[in-house]
């Protein structure tokens, strides 16, 4: 049940409709507009909604769809369906150009990938038949300029060819009538033939109408040239008539019978021009969604309420043509609560916000898109009341207040769980003290019914009756008490105040009687509602402050979380790492063992052959080389998964730091107790904890570019490498290449390198030993492993 009769006239929906029909493009969807009725089907709702919400994702992918000769046939093909009737030449390019829109409508729609895109829609053209036929037909009687063809017919053939021989023989004949009497100085040389009703005539100058013979068909407005058939062409003109005569019967003829081949088919055609209708009224639906950024909503089939920036959307219309925002409101009723009081100052939003939920519930139950989030859910209402505006009627000698309490009756009687109501100053129009009274016990009834509706007041009572009832609840239209002006903004929880006196006061009342009114009131009351809004102020600011709060809480739990996953990910790949390392250092060893025990058997076999043994120390050799390869490649950098550390208080993984004596810039990517890793170059250092600074980025850049102690230090940690190769060197000159080498350690803090001298005879591995005991940096030096070179390699520490 809508209630009243003009519920429609009383939230604008007419408006509304005319906004709909402007995007239509043929009297077949303004038809389908008029139709628009409220609806109360869940299923019926999501199918209406859906199909709107899939043409409004064609309109946005840019994807053909047919919008032209949408033409209303609907009367003509009624008119045909009467015997003896055939369809004009107009209307029968009319026909076949609106046949040719409907077919490319159910080719879009019958194609296999739109068929999944757009399956609402493409349902509506399930059954549907193309009419190729027809078209043939239409196409063999009108060529593409709608002129009836030659070939539609063999005699219409035959009459036109006599048509045009006729034509040609009174053509020739009336020039040579012209050219005549231009010989007798009966016309002006510069005339030329006119034709008057299908005629060939002669312009003859009124002083010689006498002078030539034949048929006045017409005169000149000034009188002044008569225009006349010469009596010698009358008859075959005569003959050029009726063969015209002949072919429009024979077209007749034709188009009656196409008429009588259509007229068994012509309620399948209409079938045809309702699916077009439909698609018309779909397509403005969708248009006007796209012009008001209206949206399908999440739609339920219970009766509540939970909207999302819900706005009026002619109010949104109209504000938007000045460059105006319109505030959005968030609205929720039938769950937590039954009944919303909304109280606030005039002209403060309270009846905008009542029309907005009647005409947005009203529109969405008659399947149009929504001004309103796509996130925001809309029940199903069985039944919706209005009492708006003034209902005095002379006729039916009514007040205002008894056109209201008539209105009440009638809701009192029908109200139920899933109706909803909308009443605008409850109790307003008759004395306040007893309007409230009854307005207090018409929401308790209305309340105990289960009924879902919003009340606009200025009543104490009213907006007290949350603290008792918990099936209503408050809301405020909020106000600017520093600007002096309406926000526009709904509060829900609390209660409005009208601001009467601060209102009046902008409004330039004059002071004496804002004073002898604030006695009259009573400044305790006038203090209690200034200091209730004051508090309502500070409960705003709480929730602002919750809020901002309950965010950061959720950004700090992700960041925890994401710390943690990478932590777990970091934990995983070391072990994986190191199982790996692991396996390769076993299966180098067992590579190793196996090769010198090779070389060890065929040594003995071949009694310690040269070219055996120096073949033997080449394998050995290529197996130190291929490690000395593994070492000289470069540590992958770190990724951003790995940066994950225990933070130490001063130095911290991955800080930027400089070493104090060498004055390295580089990275920690290691801590170990009072021992860290820097990395700079691809070359990882091990050094105490007190020998680095951590510093910032901005300083490092700043020393970088300025220069260091060691400008060159960038170049030597790139050509560093962890083992000096000096076979076939001699003595002096392996000497300074050690020298040369260990000062380059010392000064990238290398804690360890190795030397290949070769084994030899020993010479050379001798005079480098005694170079080693004499240098301050090295701290002890010895053979390395014999798997790994034995006494050709001397292992020194730093």
């Amino acid at each position: 049940m809508i209630y009243p009769a003009d519920f429609e006239n009383k939230i604008d929906f007419e408006q509304i409709r005319n906004l709909l029909k402007t995007h239509c493009i043929s009297t077949l969807g303004k038809r389908q507009v008029d139709k628009i009725r409220i609806s109360t089907s869940y299923s019926y709702l999501q199918k209406v909604h859906t199909q709107t919400d899939e043409f409004i994702q064609i309109l946005l992918s840019n994807a053909y769809f047919p919008a032209q000769n949408y033409f209303d046939m609907t009367q003509e093909i009624n008119r045909l369906q009467t015997e003896g009737t055939f369809i004009e030449i107009e209307n029968l390019c009319n026909l076949r150009d609106s046949l040719h829109t409907i077919d490319a409508c159910l080719i879009f729609f019958k194609n296999e990938q739109n068929i999944s895109k757009y399956p609402q829609l493409s349902h509506l053209s399930t059954n549907m038949d193309l009419h190729e036929n027809y078209l043939l037909q239409i196409d063999e009687i009108i060529d593409n300029k709608g002129v009836i063809k030659d070939t539609a017919s063999e005699q219409l053939s035959f009459i036109r060819r006599q048509i045009r021989e006729t034509e040609n023989e009174l053509s020739a004949l009336a020039k040579k009538n012209l050219q005549f009497h231009k010989q007798l100085k009966l016309i002006d040389d510069n005339a030329e033939l006119n034709i008057r009703d299908g005629a060939f005539v002669l312009p003859v100058p009124a002083v010689n109408k006498r002078k030539v013979k034949g048929i006045i068909r017409d005169v000149s407005a000034s009188g002044q040239t008569y225009f006349i058939e010469p009596q010698d062409i009358y008859e075959s003109n005569n003959h050029l008539h009726n063969l015209q005569l002949e072919e429009r019967r024979e077209i007749v003829l034709i188009l009656k019978q196409f008429t009588d081949n259509l007229r068994p088919c012509l309620p399948s055609v209409l079938e045809g021009y309702n699916y077009l209708s439909i698609i018309d009224f779909i397509r403005a639906k969708a248009k006007f969604a796209l012009q008001m950024n209206a949206c399908k909503p999440i739609i339920s089939n219970q009766p509540f309420i939970h909207w999302k920036k819900a706005v009026h959307p002619l109010l949104w219309l109209h504000l938007k043509s000045k460059n105006k925002p319109v505030v959005p409101m968030d609205i929720v009723l039938g769950e937590k609560f039954k009944i919303l009081v909304i109280s606030g100052p005039n002209a403060g939003g309270k009846s905008v916000c009542l029309k907005t939920l009647a005409l947005t519930q009203y529109s969405f139950q008659c399947g149009l898109p929504v001004c309103c989030s796509p996130l925001s859910e809309f029940g199903i209402f069985k039944d919706i009341f209005i009492d708006i505006g003034d209902e005095q009627s002379i006729d039916n000698d009514l007040s205002t207040y008894s056109s209201h309490l008539k209105n009440m009756q009638i809701l009192l009687s029908k109200a139920r769980p899933d109706s909803l109501f909308l009443l605008d100053e409850l109790g307003g129009g008759t004395d306040p003290h007893y309007g409230e009274a009854i307005a207090e016990a018409l929401l308790e009834t209305l309340a105990a019914k289960n009924a879902c509706g919003l009340v606009t007041t200025h009543f104490g009572k009213l907006k007290m009756m949350a603290l008792n009832n918990s099936k209503i609840e408050n809301g405020a239209m909020l106000f600017d008490t520093n600007e002096m002006r309406p926000l526009f903004e709904l509060k829900i929880g609390q209660y409005g105040t009208s601001f009467t006196f601060e209102i009046a006061q902008k409004s330039g009342l004059n002071p004496h009687i804002l004073a002898r009114a604030t006695q009259i009131a009573g400044k305790e009351k006038i203090k209690y509602d200034q200091l209730l809004h004051r508090l309502q102020n500070k409960e705003k600011e709480v929730d602002e402050q919750k809020k901002s709060l309950e965010i950061a809480q959720n950004q700090f739990i992700e960041l925890k979380k994401e710390y943690e996953e990478k932590l777990a990910s970091l934990q995983t790949q070391q072990a994986k790492i190191l199982k790996t390392s692991r396996q390769e250092a076993q299966n180098l060893l067992k590579d190793t063992n196996k090769l010198i025990e090779k070389t060890v058997k065929e040594i003995r076999e071949h009694q310690a052959n040269k070219e055996v043994t120096k073949k033997a120390k080449a394998e050995i050799q290529k197996v130190v080389q291929q490690m000395e390869e593994e070492n000289k490649k470069e540590i992958p950098p770190a990724t951003e998964n790995e940066k994950i550390a225990d933070i130490d208080p001063q130095i911290a993984l991955y800080d930027t730091v400089i070493m104090e004596d060498t004055h390295t810039i580089g990275e920690i990517t290691t801590i170990n107790g009072d021992e860290v890793v820097v990395s700079f170059n691809s070359i990882n250092v091990r050094t105490d904890k007190k020998n680095v600074r951590k510093i910032s980025r901005t300083e490092a850049k700043k020393i970088r570019k300025s220069g260091s102690l060691y400008p060159d230090l960038s170049k030597k940690t790139a050509n560093f490498s962890l083992q000096l190769d000096i076979r076939g060197f001699r003595a002096d000159e392996a000497l300074q290449e050690v020298e040369k080498y260990l000062d380059d350690a010392a000064l990238l803090s290398i804690h360890q390198v190795s030397i290949l001298h070769g084994k030899g005879n020993g010479i050379l591995r001798l005079k480098i030993r005694e170079f080693l005991r004499k240098q301050r940096f090295v701290k002890a030096f010895y053979d390395q492993k014999e798997e790994f070179g034995g006494t050709g390699i001397t292992v020194v520490e730093m």
